[in-house]
């Protein structure tokens, strides 16, 4: 996944499944236990995760995960961050990429230099 770094309120989802069978999604969880290392560095813990479950009925097992904005500030190239602790679940490994652009930028794809095609059209 690619976020811009520094950009805050963002959000990533992920699927929680079964710790034994790895494959049986699980809805309903709680009391997750989150970790992040940015570049490698000693993991944290964040102390109040936000983690919220999407629709248990129409698409079970899959949460959402607010990142603190202190885990995509500025001056790092990457943030790993683990979800575990919630019962019966296998823990989750998440990669973000932090970038200098806006890979969401739809006019520009993201890269400044080229002209914005509004302008141009004209």
């Amino acid at each position: 996944m690619r976020i811009p770094s520094g950009k805050t309120d963002q959000s990533i989802y992920f699927v929680a499944v079964d710790a034994t069978d790895l494959k049986t999604r699980e809805t309903a969880l709680s009391s997750f236990t989150v970790y992040r290392s940015r570049n490698g560095a000693a993991e944290v813990q964040y102390t109040t995760p936000t983690v919220a479950e999407i629709d248990a009925t129409n698409m079970p097992g899959v949460y959402r995960l607010d990142v603190p904005n202190a885990a995509i500030a500025t001056g790092v190239n990457s943030v790993v961050v683990m979800l575990k602790g919630a019962t019966n679940m296998a823990p989750v490994l998440l990669e973000i990429q932090l970038v200098s652009y806006d890979p969401y930028d739809s006019v520009r794809l993201g890269l400044t230099t080229l002209p914005n095609a509004a302008a141009e059209a004209a």
